[in-house]
Order: structure tokens, then C-alpha cells, then sequence
């Protein structure tokens, strides 16, 4: 919450914003499934 307008960058970037990772789109690949799996199970 403490980095401006997260809720409209793109996950990645807020992430990286945060963790200032040396491999910044390294999660990229993951985003949709981890939204997929969210989505599934958020209300299970």
C-alpha cells in the first residue's frame, strides 16, 4: 500500500517496485496461473 498507484500497474511491476528484484520479469510467466488458481479457490 505504500507504493502510489499499484492498483493500476501491472502485477510484475508493483512487485518489482517492492522486491527490486536483479530478475524482474522472472514471475511474469506465472502471473496467469497464479490468477487462474486465485480465481478458483478464492470462495472454496
Amino acid at each position: 500500500k505504500q507504493v502510489d498507484g499499484w492498483q493500476d500497474m501491472p502485477l510484475t511491476q508493483a512487485a518489482q517496485t517492492v522486491q527490486v528484484s536483479a530478475y524482474p520479469d522472472h514471475y511474469a510467466q506465472w502471473e496467469q496461473q497464479a490468477a487462474d488458481l486465485v480465481t478458483e479457490h478464492w470462495n472454496s
